[in-house]
């Protein structure tokens, strides 16, 4: 939902985040289809990316939420380290409820 919902965050960080929310898109839709073709390590790679770059947009708005943010990532890239699944799966859904994305069932 978050990759669908792109396109509403352009209205509120502004048209000089558009590059930087094109690369967020870019690393979901890459993860999306490395885990299709079953590369789910590189595809958890392709989803921390997505999510430091956008703490790092976040931090153009809300600083104190763009800190929170990278805390997460950092968090995630931490345990896709450790291979720790159920916490990248933990530390991803907290990124989602601050996105404000809507998790869609399979």
């Amino acid at each position: 939902m978050l990759l669908t919902r792109l396109d509403e965050l352009k209205v509120v960080v502004g048209p000089a985040a558009a590059p930087r929310l094109g690369a967020v898109r870019e690393g979901l839709t890459r993860a999306l289809a490395l885990r299709a073709a079953g590369d789910v390590p590189a595809a958890t790679r392709a989803i921390a990316g997505a999510m430091q770059t956008l703490a790092d947009i976040a931090g153009a708005l809300d600083p104190a939420e763009a800190a929170a943010m990278r805390a997460v990532a950092a968090h995630f890239s931490t345990a896709l380290a450790r291979g720790e699944h159920a916490e990248m799966a933990r530390t991803s859904e907290v990124m989602r409820e601050r996105s404000g994305a809507r998790k869609v069932e399979k």
